[in-house]
C-alpha cells in the first residue's frame, strides 16, 4: 500500500510540472525595450472582457493595449483606429513582439486590436475570452487582419 501511495504521488507531481510547463510557454520576439510591455500582457492573460474597460478589473481590446503600454511608460490613443496611426506600418512577414496589430470586425473599419507576441500569435482582449491568446492563422482572425504598425 505505502509503494502504491508513493507511485501515485509521483504521477500527480509528473503531471502537474508537464501540465505548467507546456502551458505557459510563448516565446516571443519582443526588442529588450518591449519585453515589460509583454511581461505586462502575459501577466493579464484570463483578466475578463467589458465593453469601455481600461483597468485590470476588466478591459476592451484598445483598453487592454493601452494598459500594457502606458504601464510601461508608452502613451497610445484610446482607440483602436487611431492607435493604427501611431506607428509605422509593419508587413505581416516582418511582425515582432511588441507590434500592433489590427483587425476589422465588421464594416471594413478598424475596430480591434492585439499585440503581437511574433509571427504566429497575439494577445487580445477578445469579448468571448477576455484577455487571451490567439494565433494569426486561426480561422476566425486571418480573415479579419487589417495590418500592423511598430510603435516608436
Amino acid at each position: 500500500m505505502h509503494k502504491g501511495l508513493i507511485l501515485a504521488v509521483g504521477v500527480v507531481l509528473a503531471l502537474l510540472i508537464i501540465g505548467c510547463s507546456s502551458s505557459s510557454r510563448v516565446r516571443s520576439t519582443a526588442p529588450p525595450a518591449l519585453k515589460p510591455v509583454i511581461d505586462q500582457a502575459m501577466d493579464l492573460l484570463g483578466t475578463s472582457y467589458c465593453n469601455a474597460g481600461t483597468t485590470p478589473d476588466c478591459f476592451d481590446c484598445s483598453g487592454f493595449v493601452s494598459f500594457c503600454f502606458a504601464s510601461n511608460g508608452i502613451k497610445l490613443p484610446r482607440v483602436s483606429a487611431d492607435m493604427y496611426r501611431a506607428g509605422s506600418a509593419v508587413e505581416r512577414t516582418n511582425l515582432q513582439g511588441g507590434d500592433l496589430v489590427f483587425f476589422s470586425l465588421s464594416g471594413g473599419r478598424i475596430n480591434h486590436v492585439g499585440i503581437a507576441l511574433n509571427d504566429k500569435q497575439f494577445i487580445h482582449s477578445s469579448s468571448s475570452k477576455g484577455v487571451s491568446i490567439a494565433t494569426f492563422s486561426d480561422a476566425y482572425w486571418s480573415p479579419k487582419y487589417v495590418g500592423a504598425c511598430r510603435v516608436k
